[in-house]
C-alpha cells in the first residue's frame, strides 16, 4: 500500500461529534443542512454544482485545516516521507478537473472563504512544502488535491438470485485505507446525499469526507451502487497529464446511470471519457430489472487507451470459473480479465474466501443481510474503515465505521438507512 499512497494524500473531514444532532450550523439559504441517523452524520445538499460546493464550504470550517493537519501532514506525509510539495506539483502538472467537477470545487473554495475566518484555514505544520515555513492558510490547491486521493484497497461483492434469500440483489463491500491512530480520518466519515439540477437530475448518496466530491462508495436513489477498488498492478504510462482524479471519474460513471436505458453501456462510456494513469476495479450493481436479470458488474478500468478494449473492460458475472454461481460476482484489488494471468497479490486471499462463501450460499438457500455482513466481515482487517451492505429488496442501506484505528468496520453496529428516506425532504 505504501508506494500507492504517495500519488495523493490529502483528504477533509468534520470533526462536530457524531452524536451530536446539531452538525455544524445551517446558514439561512444555503442549499444544504446536516442531520444524524444512528450516529451517522448526513450532509445533504441540493441545486446546482456550484449551490452544492458552497454549501458545503460554508457549513464544514473547522475540519479542513485539522484533517489536513493532524491526517495527512503530520500522519500520511510524515509516516509515508512523501514531501507534500511532490502532491501538489502533481495537482498543478498532471490533473485535469472536469468542468462541473472544477464548478463545485471553486464554489466550496468560495463558500470557505466567506463564512469561515482566518484562523480557522490557518495550519501549522513542520510538513508542510518548503516555502511555507511550517505555517500557511489552506488554499484551493489543497481541496484539489483531496480529490485525487483515490489509492484505495477494497473487497467487495454482489449477490442475487439463488444466492441471495430474497433472489434480490445484496452488494457489500469493505473500504479499506490507511487510517491514523489517532483515528481523524474515521470521525471525519459522513454521508453526503445529492439532489443535482444538473448531472441529469442524479440523486445519489456518497460514504465519504467533507470535501470530497467524487464516489468512494456511491449508492443512488434508483438503487445503483458503485464502489472503488485500487488495482495494484504496474500499469502502462499511456496518460500521464490531463488525468481526472479517479473518484471524480466514478461519480461521472454514478450519474450516467441515472434513468439511462442500458445503464451499464451509460457508466462504461462515461469511463472511457476520463483519462486515467493507474488501475481502478468498478463494482457497479443495479436491481434486477434494471440489468436483464443480472445484478452487478465489475468495471476493470485504467488509462491504458491502446487496450484492445480502450480504458475499460466489463468483468460480467460467469466470467470466473472460480464462482460456480453465475449470480454473483466478486471483486478485490487485482484484474482477472484485463491482466493476463492475473496478478497474485494480497487480494488474492481475500478473492478466494468471498468465493467460496458466495459458492456456498448459493448451494444452501442464499445470503440474507446478516450473512453478507458475515462474509464481508471475514475478508476485514484492521485498515478496513468503512464497510456497507445494501439490500435492494428492503432498500436499506447499513453503514460501518471503524470507531478506532484498528478495530474493523463490519464488527461494529450499523446504521441502518432507508435509501428512499434520504431523499424524501429534500427541497
Amino acid at each position: 500500500m505504501r508506494s500507492l499512497v504517495l500519488m495523493a494524500l490529502l483528504t477533509m473531514g468534520c470533526t462536530t461529534d457524531p452524536d451530536d444532532d446539531t452538525g455544524p450550523a445551517t446558514d439561512d439559504g444555503l442549499h444544504g443542512r446536516v442531520e444524524t441517523i444512528d450516529g451517522l452524520q448526513i450532509l445533504k445538499l441540493w441545486g446546482t454544482r456550484e449551490q452544492m460546493g458552497y454549501a458545503e464550504g460554508a457549513l464544514f470550517c473547522e475540519q479542513m485545516p485539522a484533517l489536513l493537519k493532524d491526517y495527512v501532514l503530520e500522519y500520511l506525509v510524515a509516516d509515508y516521507g512523501v514531501p507534500y510539495s511532490l502532491v501538489l506539483a502533481l495537482v498543478e502538472n498532471a490533473i485535469t478537473l472536469p468542468p462541473g467537477d472544477e464548478r463545485e470545487l471553486q464554489a466550496m473554495w468560495a463558500g470557505a472563504e466567506e463564512h469561515c475566518t482566518q484562523e480557522q484555514l490557518w495550519i501549522e505544520s513542520e510538513h508542510l512544502e518548503p516555502e511555507a515555513d511550517g505555517a500557511r492558510a489552506v488554499t484551493y490547491t489543497d481541496l484539489v488535491a483531496a480529490n485525487v486521493l483515490a489509492d484505495w484497497g477494497c473487497s467487495s461483492f454482489t449477490a442475487w438470485g439463488d444466492a441471495t434469500t430474497t433472489g434480490q440483489p445484496i452488494h457489500a463491500r469493505n473500504f479499506d485505507w490507511a487510517i491514523d491512530p489517532g483515528g481523524r480520518f474515521l470521525e471525519q466519515h459522513l454521508l453526503k446525499v445529492y439532489d443535482s439540477a444538473e448531472e441529469g437530475g442524479a440523486r445519489f448518496a456518497s460514504l465519504t469526507t467533507p470535501g470530497l466530491i467524487g464516489c468512494i462508495t456511491c449508492f443512488t436513489e434508483e438503487g445503483v451502487g458503485l464502489t472503488m477498488h485500487n488495482i495494484w498492478e504496474a500499469l502502462p504510462a499511456t496518460q500521464a497529464t490531463g488525468i481526472h482524479p479517479r473518484m471524480l471519474a466514478a461519480r461521472s460513471a454514478v450519474v450516467a446511470t441515472w434513468g439511462a436505458e442500458d445503464l451499464v453501456a451509460a457508466a462504461e462510456a462515461a469511463l472511457e471519457a476520463a483519462p486515467q494513469r493507474a488501475g481502478n476495479n468498478l463494482h457497479l450493481s443495479f436491481p434486477l430489472e434494471r440489468g436483464d436479470g443480472g445484478g452487478a458488474v465489475v468495471f476493470e478500468f485504467d488509462g491504458a487507451t491502446d487496450h484492445a478494449d480502450g480504458q475499460v473492460t466489463v468483468r460480467e458475472p460467469g466470467f470466473d470459473p472460480q464462482l460456480q454461481t453465475d449470480q454473483a460476482i466478486a471483486c478485490t484489488n487485482h484484474y482477472l480479465q484485463r491482466s493476463d494471468p492475473p496478478a497474485e497479490n494480497d487480494s488474492t486471499q481475500r478473492l478466494d474466501t468471498l468465493r467460496a462463501g458466495l459458492n456456498a450460499a448459493a448451494g444452501a438457500g442464499g445470503l440474507d443481510v446478516e450473512g453478507a455482513r458475515a462474509l464481508i466481515e471475514a475478508v476485514s482487517w484492521e485498515a478496513t474503515a468503512h464497510s456497507v451492505v445494501m439490500d435492494t429488496a428492503t432498500r436499506e442501506l447499513r453503514v460501518f465505521v471503524a470507531p478506532e484505528a484498528g478495530t474493523p468496520a463490519p464488527t461494529t453496529e450499523p446504521a441502518v438507512i432507508q435509501l428512499d428516506s434520504l431523499f424524501d425532504d429534500l427541497p
